[in-house]
């Protein structure tokens, strides 16, 4: 079933973007706890430079095109769809009646905080990059301890924005595909 200008397969854009950035920071996750192994940590700390460089060399642009589908989708269906809520009029934004937010976000969607919550993610960037610049400029002995902080922070970061994110784009597009 198809809108005025926007098929409804495009409300699936940002569900299935986000699901991957999630999947994704799964497997990042996964994938990098083997250097975590205390029978490997010598071994580790000798690797982690240029296998992490690599990593985040050709993880990075991944993980931003992602985010920047999730956003860009919603945006765009925030904007064009039957379901939006922005339209011409910004209407959306209603300050200072809680009544009627919690209305707004029944009646209308998720759309917005989902995007909100994707572009979270790169909030975390600053707390993230000190030690992502530590392995890549090989911190010697340090570079596990390193990667174990940078593990922790994005478990915290995947835990809260991405599954946040997920789950709003989830509920936003089953709302408003329940409405064609």
């Amino acid at each position: 079933m198809a809108s005025v200008g926007l098929p409804a397969i495009v409300h699936l854009i940002p569900v299935i973007s986000s699901t991957c950035s999630l999947w994704f920071a799964w497997d990042q996750y996964e994938f990098l706890m083997v250097f975590c192994k205390p029978e490997l940590r010598s071994l580790s700390n000798k690797l982690l430079t240029p296998y992490f460089t690599t990593f985040f060399n050709r993880g990075a642009p991944r993980v931003v095109a992602l985010l920047a589908t999730t956003a860009l989708s919603c945006g765009y269906i925030l904007r064009y769809s039957p379901c939006a809520i922005l339209g011409d009029s910004a209407s959306w934004y209603i300050a200072g009646k809680p009544a009627q937010n919690a209305e707004w976000i029944s009646n209308n969607n998720l759309m917005p905080i989902g995007l909100s919550f994707a572009l979270g993610h790169l909030v975390w960037a600053p707390v993230i990059l000190p030690s992502i610049r530590a392995i890549q400029g090989d911190a010697k002995e340090n570079n596990v301890a390193e990667l174990q902080n940078w593990l922790r922070i994005h478990a915290w970061r995947s835990l809260t924005v991405d599954i946040a994110a997920w789950v709003c784009c989830i509920v936003a597009t089953t709302k408003c595909l329940d409405r064609y």
